[in-house]
């Protein structure tokens, strides 16, 4: 028979695996217990950071547009502070009784031209209110009639004077002083914004009177105008010329085409 002692010997092994038993599944149960990964608010998370990049990229995007509007605005204010500049000392080298390009020193003294039928006709560049200014108005000397035109000008009244030199190159296409009015008139038209027909203007001033004392000048504003008018490799090919062209143009020519030249970003 077994005794007391050899009957407690496998009961208490036997509580020990038990214990041990338990030990090893506690893990794994308490493991079981854990909530399952939460993946939906993954994917809203996900959906917010590429929502938020969208908004930094548009906002980039809108950023770069008003910087280019406010460069584009900073341009046209210096371009009309130019022009206002250069209004203000064309008018005062005219009010000083400068003479023209060709002009006679005495309006008296200016010759008649032969009127020719057969000559075409400029047509005037109709911009705005320009009917102060009837046909009858226009004096029967050419001398007269560009004197006309030239206090218009001085005047600061750019509209009237614009139809003033169109009606002067009508009636006397040959006068010593129609290149002098070919020059005006464009600069009138790029002074009252026309800029497809200043340049006209100013390639017919440069195709008639090449070699003239304004033809630099004329060079330097018809890349104005072109620049204007958006033709910016045609722009700037005209104010590189101007130097390779006239060579001896006046400082005051040359600094205006290189600051037109270096607003327009062109390369050298």
């Amino acid at each position: 028979m077994m005794d007391s002692a050899s009957l407690k010997t496998p009961r208490r092994f036997a509580a020990l695996l038990a214990a041990a038993g338990f030990l090893f599944a506690l893990p794994a149960s308490a493991q079981t217990q854990l909530p399952p990964p939460t993946y939906g608010q993954a994917d809203q998370r996900q959906d917010r950071i590429e929502e938020l990049e969208t908004q930094l990229r548009d906002a980039t995007a809108e950023n770069e547009r008003i910087q280019f509007e406010l460069l584009q605005a900073q341009r046209e204010i210096q371009r009309l502070r130019g022009l206002v500049g250069e209004l203000a000392g064309v008018n005062q080298s005219l009010s000083q009784g400068a003479p023209a390009e060709g002009a006679p020193r005495s309006p008296a003294a200016a010759p008649q031209p032969e009127r020719r039928s057969e000559a075409p006709a400029p047509q005037p560049q109709q911009t705005g209110s320009l009917g102060t200014l009837p046909a009858s108005a226009l004096p029967g000397d050419a001398g007269q009639a560009y004197s006309v035109a030239r206090e218009l000008l001085v005047n600061g009244k750019y509209a009237e004077a614009e139809v003033a030199f169109a009606q002067f190159l009508q009636a006397f296409p040959e006068a010593t002083t129609a290149a002098d009015a070919r020059f005006w008139y464009a600069f009138t038209l790029y002074a009252r914004t026309n800029y497809e027909g200043a340049r006209d203007g100013f390639v017919e001033y440069l195709r008639t009177a090449p070699n003239g004392p304004r033809a630099p000048e004329a060079q330097a504003r018809l890349g104005m105008a072109l620049a204007q008018l958006g033709q910016t490799r045609q722009a700037c090919s005209a104010f590189a010329n101007l130097p390779r062209r006239y060579p001896s143009a006046p400082r005051n020519v040359r600094d205006l085409a290189t600051r037109e030249a270096t607003a327009l970003r062109c390369t050298a």
